[in-house]
């Protein structure tokens, strides 16, 4: 139930997100809330359905798009709105590999799970970007970029931490991180370059 509760926060904010930011405007940021919409539609439904090997199918796929996709589709639209590094935008789209492989591994009928290499590539996807928005925010002095490299972090690296204490806390600290990252793009697209660090 509580799992629910978690999903129900990011259907909401990724929802806000979504009507927020515009398709035209920011195509790669609507696209990572669109992801974050469907995860939390299928963490929702699985929460509610359990047991169910459709849901649990489809929650899989959401989560590595989730965890792969999401950070690299906003460094993108933030790069390219930046007038100073907007040349470095189209790198990001690198994450596309280590997608391909660990979709691969999750799709496959013979797969019992993720190998340390697709782990290892999808760790290092992750933390070069980052790497790559703190970057950002130090190069353009914004603080909304800053807080959301604390939601990516708590998302990825804060969940696994919660989840070695508490066993079974991962997930739910996993999903708060992507609602306060979710919450924040709005803002960070319309008046990012407005917010700095004093």
């Amino acid at each position: 139930m509580v799992d629910a509760v978690f999903s129900g926060i990011l259907l909401g904010t990724a929802g806000h997100a979504l009507v927020s930011v515009s398709p035209f405007q920011h195509p790669y940021a609507f696209c990572a809330c669109a992801i974050g919409f469907c995860h939390a539609l299928a963490s929702l439904a699985d929460s509610i359905a359990c047991e169910d090997r459709c849901t649990l199918c489809f929650k899989r796929l959401t989560c590595s798009c989730i965890e792969i996709m999401t950070l690299p589709m906003l460094n993108i639209g933030f790069y390219l709105k930046s007038e100073q590094s907007s040349p470095l935008a189209l790198g990001h789209g690198l994450f596309v590999v280590p997608l391909a492989f660990d979709l691969l591994t999750k799709v496959s009928p013979r797969a019992e799970g993720e190998n340390d290499s697709t782990r290892t590539l999808k760790d290092l996807t992750i933390l070069g970007n980052i790497v790559s928005l703190l970057f950002l925010a130090a190069n353009e002095n914004n603080a909304l970029y800053g807080m959301m490299i604390v939601a990516a972090f708590i998302a990825k690296y804060g969940a696994m931490f919660v989840d070695s204490i508490i066993a079974g806390t991962g997930e739910c600290t996993g999903l708060l991180g992507y609602s306060l990252l979710f919450g924040l793009v709005p803002m960070a697209l319309n008046t990012g370059h407005q917010i700095l660090i004093t």
